[in-house]
């Protein structure tokens, strides 16, 4: 299969077939992976396109950047990396001269290589910094702790992570990092399960601090800000004919995608009782998917962290308005 072919030490790609398919490769010419991570997904473009398809693939990892680089070093005729941030396609194509894509696709997760790689930080199972940083662009997860206070540190966990009993959760990480016991992703690990172990917290079937690290993990590196405005510029990227595949893990990213392509397919801000639309928005296309593609329950079997993968496609049918 792609997915086991286009695998890599650095990220393991998810959905490689379905992504193929919705980008509709087979009469198109040029591409932007918007994260590049291990180059999996790239790597299955490139092959998907030969000879004539061109890929631009961002990354906001130098690491990554300079991984698919090397990997994919035998495509350079038809490769461009850069390192920037999804959300800022449609100036990363300006400044290669670009004009807009036939298809586009964004993978909003972690990649493999930053969850497994202690010093990131993005993970409790070995000691490592508090950084969870997914580029130079971003705040580290210690520098968020010192700065952040009680109120907004509570709503980063609710929003974030839909942590119970946030307020004090936050209450008492705060005041541990302040007196010197919070100074690695196990001490915060360690404390998290100290307090989630007492009666009054909700026993969660998975470790009681996984939701706490994504949510500082969401809020260091801007993920939904960067998510929601990628999805906006969804017209200014893709042409009229082609796609955009966005590929989320957690119910926060995938409703931001969902309610994005729905706005896009029928911007008209009116009351439904007006007799006719005042606002001038256009339809910019529509959503080809009505229910997220899943992965297979063979994929899930050789690559577990696929399970809570969402894929959704809009597709472009004209240039379209956004109301007055």
């Amino acid at each position: 299969m792609a997915d086991e072919h286009h695998a890599t030490d650095y990220h393991a790609p998810v959905l490689v077939n379905e992504v193929l398919d919705w980008l509709n490769t087979a009469d198109k010419t040029r591409f932007v992976d918007g994260t590049a991570g291990g180059g999996g997904h790239s790597e299955a473009i490139l092959e998907a396109t030969a000879p004539q398809g061109r890929l631009l693939a961002i990354d906001r990892d130098p690491r990554a950047v300079e991984e698919v680089k090397d990997r994919l070093s035998e495509y350079d005729q038809r490769l461009t990396v850069v390192c920037g941030n999804y959300s800022q396609t449609p100036q990363l194509l300006r400044q290669q001269r670009w004009e807009k894509v036939d298809g586009w696709l964004v993978d909003a997760g972690v990649s493999s290589h930053q969850l497994d790689d202690a010093q990131r930080g993005f993970s409790f199972r070995n000691p490592g910094p508090l950084d969870m940083r997914m580029g130079p662009d971003a705040e580290s997860a210690a520098d968020f702790l010192d700065r952040v206070d009680r109120d907004e540190f509570a709503r980063v966990l609710r929003e974030y992570g839909e942590v119970d009993r946030a307020r004090s959760l936050a209450s008492n990480i705060l005041d541990a990092r302040r007196d010197g016991r919070l100074e690695t992703t196990t001490d915060l690990a360690d404390l998290v399960e100290e307090l989630r172990g007492q009666p009054e917290w909700k026993k969660p079937s998975i470790h009681p601090a996984t939701l706490v690290f994504q949510a500082i993990r969401i809020a260091v590196n801007r993920e939904l800000d960067h998510l929601e405005k990628a999805v906006e510029s969804i017209p200014r990227v893709v042409a009229v004919g082609g796609r955009a595949v966005f590929i989320s893990f957690h119910s926060l990213e995938d409703r931001i995608v969902k309610h994005g392509f729905r706005r896009m397919a029928d911007p008209c801000v009116c009351p439904p009782d007006l007799p006719r639309c005042g606002c001038a928005a256009e339809p910019f296309g529509r959503v080809l998917t009505t229910r997220p593609v899943r992965p297979s329950e063979k994929e899930i079997e050789e690559n577990p962290r696929s399970r809570s993968a969402r894929l959704r496609v809009f597709e472009v049918t004209a240039e379209g308005r956004w109301p007055n």
